[in-house]
């Protein structure tokens, strides 16, 4: 007897696209893999695409990571000013104010548990088009390290690190140079390194999640690009967040073929006669890993009612029963409609855990099969393993 195995993966997508509102937007995309088995657990993974501008290579632009690794972003922007020395640090060449960490409160959709997920800027930069554009050092001042400015002869390009004090309380970074002295400048793009702290998806419920964050742009506000006229006044993150947990399943080799037989094998009713078999069985030892409910169900190739059977050349039917053994070895009788397994109340996940599936024949049936010696019985079943989705 052949048994197969499907197993469904479900990832879970985060979604935080701007929503235009009289102001920059922002789309910020991730995708959450809540395996258990991957090495350090789950993780949400930043799908963002990391879009290379201005064309420098490494200017900020890095590779894709989990959330809580810094990624960069910019959104356009559009506030005009003109560059002072000696007087206010907002209106020199480079200034920028950002804020502290903040919370966005995830919803469920339709209803349900909310969730916190914290947003954290750890670097920001402008790009500006000025008169007299190149890459002369422009120091940095405030909160954020020093860096090299880019220049591509009509514009000027800044990206620096928040120091990481900085991070959760926000500051400003600032620096002139007097060459700039008197010239007009126009802020049209602005650049955001960040990091989410996402709440544990190993306890979240499947769904969908909204929120949304709004900060806004000017002086003194949320961010602050100096001294000047502001075309955008607000910057909006929208965030949707689809939770889909995983289940892995790992069989051994040659797990798709089982051949039942006594518990006590066949040599005491071959060789003596002695204790004709009642029960003909075959345990299939597999390895479990799931953080969510599941499914299980079977795919029958010659049915019998809900279950499976097995048939012989001459066409004679024998009812195969197929059990899911518990860790605690109760056997639960698995049909053709799914039945669903779940986690305990406040159980962690299932991580590398001994399972098993039993097929068996017993009583009547095997008297009945005893027979027809030599008669082969064969059958193909399907175990579906499925995450319960809601």
């Amino acid at each position: 007897m052949r048994v197969g195995v499907m197993h469904h993966y479900w990832l879970l997508l985060v979604l935080l696209c701007g929503t235009p509102v009289y102001g920059a937007t922002l789309d910020i995309t991730a995708e959450y893999n809540p395996a258990t088995y991957e090495a350090g657990g789950a993780k949400f993974i930043n799908t963002t695409p990391c879009l290379q501008f201005p064309a420098a290579t490494g200017f900020w632009c890095s590779t894709t990571a989990t959330v809580d690794t810094p990624q960069a972003v910019y959104f356009k922007a559009d506030t005009r000013r003109k560059i002072k020395w000696g007087g206010d640090i907002r209106d020199g060449v480079h200034y920028i104010g950002f804020p502290g960490a903040r919370d966005v409160i995830l919803q469920k959709d339709g209803g349900g548990p909310s969730y916190n997920m914290k947003f954290i800027v750890t670097a920001v930069g402008t790009g500006t088009t000025l008169q007299l554009a190149n890459n002369s050092r422009i120091p940095d001042d405030g909160d954020c390290s020093d860096s090299a400015v880019w220049s591509n002869g009509y514009s000027v390009f800044i990206f620096r690190d928040i120091k990481s004090h900085k991070q959760l309380i926000g500051g400003r970074c600032y620096g002139n140079n007097r060459m700039y002295e008197n010239v007009d400048m126009v802020v049209y793009t602005v650049y955001l390194g960040y990091r989410l702290e996402a709440p544990n998806p190993l306890k979240m419920e499947n769904g969908t999640y909204s929120g949304k964050l709004v900060f806004s742009m000017g002086s003194g506000k949320d961010f602050d690009l100096g001294n000047g006229s502001y075309g955008d006044t607000k910057l909006t993150v929208s965030f949707k967040v689809k939770v889909r947990h995983q289940i892995k399943v790992e069989f051994l080799p040659g797990s798709n073929k089982a051949q039942l037989q006594p518990p006590k094998g066949w040599l005491d009713w071959m060789y003596n006669g002695k204790n004709a078999p009642t029960l003909l069985q075959h345990r299939l030892p597999f390895r479990l890993w799931h953080s969510a409910p599941f499914t299980l169900a079977l795919r029958c190739q010659y049915p019998w009612k809900a279950e499976c059977a097995l048939k012989d050349g001459k066409g004679r039917t024998v009812p195969l029963k197929t059990y899911y053994l518990h860790p605690n070895n109760t056997m639960e009788l698995l049909t053709t409609d799914k039945k669903k397994f779940a986690l305990s109340a406040n159980a962690a996940p299932v991580v590398n855990d001994a399972r098993a599936i039993q097929f068996q024949i017993d009583g009547g049936v095997v008297t009945e099969m005893m027979k027809y010696p030599g008669s082969r019985f064969t059958g193909d079943v399907t175990l579906i393993f499925d995450a319960a989705i809601d």
